[in-house]
């Protein structure tokens, strides 16, 4: 605690978006108390700005709404704002400088995302969002007793020493107490260096992709070590299944909660104490099912507008994920609308050749209960293959596979082949990810 003060102190001195940081982190310490009509009252004064100022300066909004004769002061209530047109990856990767303000003068930088789906989607950011993102993080990590300079291990893609980076980013990383470990480079050696080291360092937090943190974890588990027990699990960047959420605190003696966020929008969605996955103050998000709204306990595409992104505007914005609102208030007493599940990308799906779809976790329930497997991956490359490929802790025998595969052939039908492959390792994709389930198969009806 007392080298988190002082970082804050240094922090305040020192860096640029300081005050900005402690602005927005002031107000969203106001804002989580809001009661839930007050909140959608400040949202929607948001709303209505944004799409104001994307009309005035940003040409790709103006062209669109001008052609669709959309007036921004006809935008009186969210049914009006509902009827906006939807902004597609591919809209910005087709129109990226039209997406760009002509208005804005603050600091921006250019990213892309990290091309899970195959395409990766280039757009530009405003700082003063980056800014606000980390005062999210930050108000959310309080829950925890988690704060600014606590020590902090992150399994996420490589940014530590010897990864390339400037000597300013390393000092960076020393003095917020961050350590590394590559999620591409997982293999016992690595592993146990890493262990050596938090078990000394004894670090208050864990950031993860959960897949990476499910094979430390194993390793940890087979090797009888012990004494890694921070007071928060942070995954991110992939869904957390049960048995890995079980895994973890059988391991780490720690709650594992969710933070949905993406590269292009930041911080979208925290979970709380209580369970509840919270969609931050400052995001608006719809579930669609064929552009209609859906209902709290349904599956819809998630739809975001971000209300402070304004160098490049996010209206109605669909990134491929589908997720699923909470009908109930969360007991904590905070107001912002509680998201049952984000339940993965719409394309996280199978396809059977009669075209039906088969959604990922009908398969994950068949492979979570098989001890003998250390890690799988399954790829369709068409509607009548599925290649499953397999880690195993021990030896199996072709009579084992033979029956792995009887048994997942009736989720697919009898048409369908499904060919087993036992491997060394699963290779990560290029963000560190190690994906389970890939189709490169769109189904033709919704998943049922």
């Amino acid at each position: 605690m007392m080298y988190s003060r002082l970082y804050q102190f240094a922090r305040k001195q020192l860096l640029l978006g300081h005050q900005t940081i402690r602005r927005s982190l002031n107000e969203l310490d106001r804002t989580q108390w809001l009661s839930s009509s007050e909140l959608a009252a400040q949202q929607f004064r948001k709303l209505q700005e944004l799409v104001n100022y994307a009309y005035e300066y940003v040409p790709f909004y103006r062209e669109r709404y001008q052609r669709e004769r959309i007036r921004p002061q006809d935008i009186r209530s969210y049914e009006d704002f509902r009827s906006l047109p939807i902004l597609t990856r591919d809209d910005v990767r087709n129109h990226l400088k039209e997406l760009f303000s002509k208005g804005f003068r603050g600091e921006v930088f250019e990213g892309h995302t990290s091309g899970s789906t195959g395409r990766p989607m280039p757009y530009l950011m405003e700082k003063a969002t980056a800014y606000w993102s980390y005062a999210a993080e930050t108000r959310c990590r309080a829950w925890y007793e988690v704060y600014p300079g606590d020590k902090m291990a992150r399994f996420l893609l490589i940014l530590g020493n010897g990864s390339g980076k400037s000597w300013k980013s390393q000092l960076g990383d020393r003095l917020k107490r961050y350590r590394w470990l590559d999620p591409r480079n997982l293999n016992e050696q690595t592993m146990k260096a890493f262990a050596d080291v938090l078990v000394k360092w004894r670090p208050i937090m864990l950031r993860v992709y959960p897949s990476a943190l499910t094979i430390f974890a194993k390793y940890l588990q087979e090797q009888g070590i012990s004494g890694i027990n921070p007071r928060l699990i942070e995954s991110t960047g992939e869904k957390v299944t049960p048995s890995q959420r079980k895994l973890f605190e059988d391991v780490f003696r720690a709650p594992t909660v969710d933070h949905y966020s993406s590269l292009e929008i930041y911080s979208i969605a925290y979970q709380c104490p209580q369970g509840s996955l919270h969609v931050l103050e400052d995001r608006y998000l719809e579930l669609l099912e064929n552009g209609k709204v859906v209902g709290p306990g349904q599956t819809g595409d998630v739809t975001m507008t971000s209300l402070n992104q304004h160098a490049m505007p996010f209206i109605r914005y669909q990134n491929g994920d589908m997720g699923i609102y909470e009908p109930k208030a969360c007991s904590c007493g905070r107001s912002m609308p509680v998201l049952r599940e984000i339940s993965g990308r719409k394309w996280d799906v199978f396809v059977r050749p009669d075209g039906q779809p088969v959604h990922w976790a009908r398969v994950y329930a068949i492979m979570m209960h098989k001890h003998e497997i250390y890690q799988y991956q399954m790829y369709q490359p068409d509607r009548s293959h599925l290649e499953v490929s397999l880690v195993c802790k021990q030896n199996v025998d072709p009579l084992y596979l033979e029956n792995l595969r009887k048994e997942m052939q009736p989720l697919f039908g009898d048409s369908a082949q499904i060919s087993m492959n036992l491997v060394n390792d699963l290779v990560p994709a290029r963000s560190g990810k190690r994906l389970f389930f890939i189709s490169d198969v769109k189904p033709d009806s919704p998943i049922g």
